[in-house]
Order: structure tokens, then C-alpha cells, then sequence
């Protein structure tokens, strides 16, 4: 059987560690296999009769110092144990240790055992931790840079947009605070001319003097350029990296590359209404990350509102409208597929909304004959009643779908049909509106929901101090739903021409009332109509 000390000799050869044994001196008295085979380079080695001590201070190295003033300390009695992690890297890797060393004595003679733990993977692990946290804290810095940043731009646009008093001076301060930003060399917002469809820089600034180009673009033709991609798609159109856009040399013969590395074209548009497109330049490749594109489009946004509320308020005060003459070829709408079911020339009178909303349109039909259930059948028409018929022709009265489709959009922009007529497959028609914007925003509507539309002619004109919408406008609150629709059925049904083409019943019978409460419903509409007219002509008579 083993003796004791053969157990423990054989012990420490097979531990997973670096051991070995110093005597009073320094000198090394013992090691084990793990030490001896340390090094994949060296030769191995027991190194006993080395003086540690003195080997480890011929290094010039801050950790090899420590070690040797901890075992110093040990060997003179004065601490019991000794523990310090240094680095050891070899060409191959980065390694770390430990060192363990606890003083012991044999016949009263005082040795120390130093023990090298690797601890390699703990540290690669601590640095990794420490890193991430870094990164952590460097990502969390860097955000809350760019919500301070985000927050004073947003504040200031926003400041811009609704303190401006004219769409002009919101342009213009909107461009300059953009350009003032260090991310950004470059802002210019553009709008479009309907007569023409070409994209017009109104405003620009830049922080550098960075050159302007290609100041005047074409919708339709000029499709590779962000903005009129924007314009034409409604949504934000981002070029990363210039050195890869292969029209960047067309658009920016000087800036690409020299100024700008990274473009991002944002419509402006509030509601189904465009107001024009913000372009934004930056120096650097990549500069539009995810929340940079959702800050810009949350400026134009804002810029939108605050010329859309500038518009409104103008709308109120100016005496011009815009008038729109087309001229409208495409089968799906509804006067043209009526006309051409029925072969003959439709004329819209009017349009009106029962009391579940559902709009019901007024028409001419130059055919005495039965129309209306043909009408009925016809794409866009829920359903067709006669309301008169003369020598003339048929008036109709159409229950369109339940959205309204064409002239409920009309309506949503403000839009007044002052004529509408087809018979050979194209549909004349003029429109009055009541600003510039929504002129050009109808006509950018029609030119994408149908095959083609041709403007005749675009014009503002001057209108009187009250208008017809003035009037109805006020007439709208002060007229009841039953007497709204006994007005416009006996308007558009020509009731009040001579000799008259429908009777008081028939009106009656369309509205399912009786014709004393058809009457009375249209007296008192007469009456508040009169009332709006003359209330407060205290004008003295001619004689």
C-alpha cells in the first residue's frame, strides 16, 4: 500500500493546475506535471533549484513586482495567504491567471505553495459583459443625443409651422431649421403647378452653400428623381448611398458626392390633399436610419397642418376661387356608363344626401322613353326614379353607392360642379374649388382614378363679397333635412320654371310624404331662403 506521502505526491502530479513548492529562500523545492508542461514552446521543466524570486524579478513587469512582494510577505511571516490575477498572453492568445500562495511550515522551516489558476474564460467572459455594457450605455447615450436633438427639431418646425403667416414664411423657416442641423447640409421644399405638372422649389437653405440643382422638375417624366417619386406614390422615397443611385449624376452633377451622400423626398400632404414634397440632403452614406425617416415625415406632417389651417383661413377671407375645365374619358364614370347604356346625353343638375347620408344625384336625360331601370342597372346606381318627363328628355333622380365614390370626393375637397355633361363617351365638366392646393389636388385625384383626363382650362377668378356657398352655408343650419330636400328636388326638377315639368304630387311622391306636407316643408324653405336674402336691406326703394 502507498505511504502517505506517495498518496500525496501522486495527488499533485494529476491536478489541473500549475503547483509548486518554495522553500525558505525562494528556491523551488517541488513541482507537479501541470507545471512542468506549461508552455507549448518550451521544453519541459520541474525548474527545481530556480530561485523564483529572483527569476521573477529580473522582469520589467508591474504584475511579476506584485507577485514578488506578495511571496516576499509570505516567506517573512507576515500575511498567511497571497492572491492577485495578472495577464500572461502568448503570440497565439490572450490567457489570464490567478495566483494562489499560502505559507506553511514543515519542521518548523516556513514554505509556500503557489498555485496558477487559468482563468481565461471567466475573464474573456468579464470583458465581454463589460463591453456590452458599454455598448449598452453608449446606445442608451447615443438615443437619448438623438431624442434631444429629435425634440428641439420637432420643436422647432413646429414653432415655425404654426407661428408662419404665409405658406411662404413656413417654407422658408422650415428649410432654414432643417439646414441648420449638424446631420444635414441641404432642405428645399417644392411645389407642384397643376397647369404644367412640373415640381418648382419655393424655398431652400443650405448650411455649407451647398449648390441647388435641377430646380425644376416634371411629374410624370422625371420619375427617377425622390421627389417626384414621393409626389407620385405618396410615400417617403430614401436614397442611402449616392455612390449606388445611378441618376444621382443627372440630378446632381456637383453635390453628389462632393456635398451629399444621402437624399430622403417626404410628401407633404394632409388628408387626401399634397401640398408638395420636403427634400432632405446629408453629408454622410446611410444617414436616414428608420427614426430619422419617421421624424421627417412627422415634420411634414406638421407642416401640412399648419398650411392646410392657413388655407382654411384664407378660404374665408378671399374673394378668388379656381376653375377647372376638363375634359374626362374613362367608361367607370358613373354619367359616362349612364350615357352609354342609355345612348343618349346625360346633364348633372345637382347632388343631394337623404337622411342616411346616401347621396342621390339629379340628372338630364335627353330621352322622353322609360330610362329607369336601365339607369338602375347601370355600374356605380343603386337605383333610378323619374321625376319628370318632357318632350325634352327624362329628369332622374340617382341613389349612387353608398360611398359616393366620384362626387362624394368632390365634395370632400370642396368642390362645386358647375357643369358635368356626356354623351360620346367623354364627359365635359367644370369644377370651381376653393384654393389653388385643392385645385390642384382634384386634379391630381382625377388624373389617377381615371383612363384620361385632359385640363381644358385652370384659372383663378375673382368672386363676390357673398357667394352661392356663402349662402348655402348658412342656409344649411337655419334649413331642416326634409326642407333642404324639398328645395333642392323642386330646384333640380325645374318646378319653378313655366309651364312647369312636374307636378307638386309627383315631387311628393318621391319624397313618400304627403303633397300638403311637401308644400309645407317647401314654403318654409322659401321663406328662410327670402330671409337670407333680404334680412337687413333697409335700402329705400326707387320710385
Amino acid at each position: 500500500m502507498a505511504t502517505r506521502n506517495e498518496l500525496a505526491a501522486a495527488t499533485l502530479e494529476t491536478l489541473p493546475v500549475t503547483v509548486a513548492v518554495l522553500g525558505g529562500d525562494g528556491e523551488i523545492l517541488l513541482t507537479n506535471e501541470e507545471w512542468r508542461t506549461f508552455g507549448p514552446n518550451e521544453q519541459p521543466s520541474d525548474h527545481v533549484g530556480v530561485d523564483y524570486l529572483a527569476a521573477a524579478s529580473t522582469t520589467d513587469d508591474e504584475h511579476a513586482a506584485r507577485a514578488v512582494d506578495g511571496l516576499e510577505s509570505l516567506l517573512a511571516g507576515e500575511q498567511q495567504t497571497f492572491v492577485m490575477e495578472y495577464p500572461c498572453h502568448s503570440p497565439e492568445e490572450k490567457r489570464w491567471f490567478s495566483m494562489w500562495a499560502r505559507q506553511f511550515t514543515v519542521d518548523g522551516e516556513r514554505h509556500v505553495v503557489v498555485v496558477h489558476l487559468d482563468i481565461t474564460e471567466r475573464k474573456l467572459a468579464e470583458i465581454d459583459a463589460e463591453e456590452s455594457a458599454a455598448r449598452v450605455r453608449a446606445e442608451r447615450q447615443a438615443l437619448a443625443d438623438v431624442l434631444e436633438r429629435v425634440d428641439g427639431l420637432i420643436r422647432d418646425v413646429t414653432d415655425a409651422a404654426v407661428t408662419a403667416g404665409t405658406r411662404t414664411e413656413i417654407e422658408r423657416r422650415v428649410c432654414r431649421r432643417l439646414a441648420e442641423e449638424s446631420s444635414y447640409e441641404l432642405a428645399w421644399i417644392g411645389r407642384v403647378d397643376v397647369t404644367n405638372r412640373k415640381i418648382t422649389p419655393s424655398e431652400w437653405a443650405s448650411r455649407d452653400e451647398v449648390p441647388l440643382e435641377n430646380d425644376r422638375l416634371t411629374l410624370g417624366q422625371d420619375e427617377s428623381h425622390p421627389a417626384v417619386e414621393a409626389l407620385e406614390t405618396g410615400d417617403s422615397r430614401i436614397i442611402s448611398d449616392l455612390d449606388s443611385f445611378e441618376a444621382a449624376e443627372q440630378w446632381w452633377p456637383i453635390a453628389a458626392g462632393e456635398y451629399v451622400d444621402a437624399v430622403a423626398a417626404v410628401p407633404i400632404a394632409y388628408g387626401e390633399v399634397t401640398y408638395g414634397v420636403l427634400v432632405v440632403f446629408a453629408a454622410e452614406a446611410d444617414a436616414f436610419a428608420d427614426r430619422d425617416v419617421l421624424v421627417l415625415e412627422s415634420l411634414a406632417g406638421t407642416i401640412a397642418t399648419a398650411i392646410n389651417a392657413l388655407e382654411t383661413r384664407r378660404m374665408l377671407t378671399t374673394e378668388a376661387v379656381v376653375e377647372l375645365e376638363l375634359a374626362i374619358e374613362d367608361s367607370s364614370l358613373f354619367v359616362t356608363a349612364l350615357a352609354a347604356d342609355l345612348a343618349a346625353t346625360v346633364t348633372f343638375r345637382g347632388i343631394a344626401y337623404d337622411g342616411d347620408g346616401t347621396p342621390l344625384a339629379f340628372v338630364h336625360v335627353d330621352r322622353p322613353e322609360e330610362v329607369a331601370v336601365t339607369a338602375a342597372d347601370t355600374d356605380g346606381i343603386t337605383a333610378a326614379t323619374v321625376l319628370s318627363t318632357t318632350d325634352d328628355g327624362t329628369l332622374l333622380e340617382l341613389t349612387l353607392d353608398s360611398d359616393g365614390g366620384f362626387v362624394s370626393t368632390l365634395a370632400e375637397h370642396g368642390a362645386v360642379i358647375r357643369h358635368l355633361e356626356t354623351g360620346s363617351g367623354v364627359a365635359d365638366m367644370a369644377l370651381e374649388l376653393p384654393n389653388a392646393q385643392s385645385g390642384r389636388s382634384m386634379y391630381d385625384y382625377l388624373v389617377e382614378h381615371f383612363e384620361q383626363v385632359e385640363l381644358i382650362s385652370y384659372q383663378e377668378v375673382e368672386r363676390p363679397a357673398q357667394t352661392a356657398q356663402d349662402l348655402m352655408s348658412t342656409l344649411e343650419s337655419s334649413l331642416t333635412e326634409r326642407q333642404r330636400m324639398a328645395l333642392r328636388k323642386a330646384y333640380y326638377a325645374e318646378y319653378f320654371e313655366w309651364p312647369r315639368s312636374i307636378s307638386g304630387e309627383e315631387l311628393a311622391e318621391s319624397m313618400d310624404i304627403s303633397r300638403s306636407t311637401y308644400h309645407q316643408h317647401l314654403r318654409l324653405a322659401q321663406q328662410k331662403l327670402l330671409d337670407e336674402l333680404f334680412e337687413g336691406d333697409t335700402e329705400p326703394e326707387a320710385h
